[in-house]
């Protein structure tokens, strides 16, 4: 392959006029000048340049190979920018991978706003409940649940939210369920998430005490949204993180159920390659949602 050290040389030559003239430009000695562009004719296997010992002329093909020359230089000093660019302003594609419970609760109402403000940035945002590789599949960032074990990697915690009990207004009217207790909760409909655990169990805690509470349940899915709009359409009782129901407490849409005893606490974190790496496209995105999800707790 064409040594590109030796055609930008080539080129310096011909634009200077003289390789006396492209040693100073280049700060080269004079003999590692000519050596190069001997190297680079004996590799195409053509002569470049006609030498006499007061001029230099271009060949008729090194006419045609300096201009394309030129175009290969223009191209490396637009790649430069390129990136010199992208290494200090946030810009370029930006590829997220969260759950979809996560992204359809949490993400969703956040990018528009987020485009708005940095518009060069072009979000590709994948829903899966499976756990990826981040660096194999070509990620920038990955939400989720947990830390993450690869040492390789970044986790930085976005969001602690807890698990809680909650039904609708309906579903308590309807079910004659006003004194709902730990005792009676398995005789309700219960909606479970059982994508962590295929026992239908609820492990509930009241800060001095912790009950396992068997259920049956009526309906059961993989994905925290399903069972939240089950609960809304007045299903049963779920037990659900507690940002997803805010508003609709606010809205009387959803009431806490047995509200002293409460679920585990599970953290959302942003995954990234290690902290050297992080370009500004990721940087703005972290402390975007470090900051707008601070404001969901508040």
């Amino acid at each position: 392959m064409t040594n590109l050290n030796d055609m930008m040389v080539f080129l310096t030559v011909v634009e200077q006029g003289s390789f006396t003239l492209a040693a100073e430009a280049l700060a080269l000695p004079k003999s590692n000048i000519s050596r190069k562009v001997s190297r680079l004719e004996h590799s195409l296997g053509i002569r470049l340049l006609e030498r006499s010992t007061r001029s230099l002329h271009l060949t008729e093909i090194g006419q045609v190979y300096f201009e394309h020359c030129i175009r290969i230089k223009e191209e490396l000093l637009s790649a430069n920018s390129c990136i010199e660019n992208m290494a200090v302003a946030p810009r370029g594609n930006l590829r997220i991978c969260a759950s979809v419970t996560i992204g359809q609760s949490v993400l969703a109402p956040l990018l528009t706003k987020f485009n708005q403000v940095y518009p060069e940035i072009n979000i590709e945002l994948k829903l899966t409940n499976r756990r990826v590789d981040i660096i194999e599949e070509g990620y920038d960032l990955v939400l989720r649940v947990g830390e993450s074990s690869d040492s390789s990697l970044i986790s930085k915690k976005l969001l602690n939210t807890q698990l809680k009990l909650y039904a609708s207004p309906a579903y308590i009217k309807n079910n004659q369920a006003i004194n709902i207790t730990i005792h009676n909760l398995p005789q309700h409909k219960c909606l479970f998430m059982n994508a962590v655990s295929q026992k239908p169990v609820w492990e509930l805690s009241n800060f001095t005490d912790n009950k396992i509470v068997n259920i049956t349940p009526i309906f059961k899915s993989d994905d925290f949204n399903v069972i939240y709009q089950m609960t809304l359409a007045g299903a049963g009782i779920a037990l659900l993180p507690d940002y997803l129901c805010q508003t609709d407490i606010k809205n009387n849409k959803l009431v806490p159920v047995i509200e002293q005893w409460h679920g585990q606490s599970i953290n959302l974190y942003a995954i990234f390659a290690s902290r050297r790496g992080v370009t500004p496209k990721v940087r703005v995105m972290l402390d975007y949602l470090e900051t707008q999800l601070g404001l969901i707790k508040k």
